[in-house]
């Protein structure tokens, strides 16, 4: 197991760091259009289309903030199913 990894204290899914998720996609986007806007216009879009970005933005930054993540009930995937295991064979 990596340093990084954390064992699961029981068989529910792993949880989301609603921080980290709005940190790292901030960082991503700002970096991404940067590169994109250097690219096609050579500079920074017109302060219309950063207030658009900054607006959506914002709503996507409160809508991860206020999601809650899915706590369960996790089951172990077959290993190799068999057609008379399924639900419905």
């Amino acid at each position: 197991m990596s340093p990084w990894t954390k064992p699961r204290a029981s068989l529910r899914g792993s949880t989301m760091n609603a921080r980290r998720v709005i940190i790292w996609m901030t960082v991503a986007v700002f970096f991404v259009l940067t590169v994109l806007a250097v690219l096609f216009f050579h500079g920074l879009p017109p302060w219309p289309v950063l207030l658009c970005f900054a607006v959506s933005h914002s709503v996507f930054c409160l809508l991860v903030a206020s999601v809650k993540p899915y706590r369960g009930p996790y089951n172990e995937p077959l290993a190799d199913p068999e057609p008379g295991d399924w639900p419905d064979a």
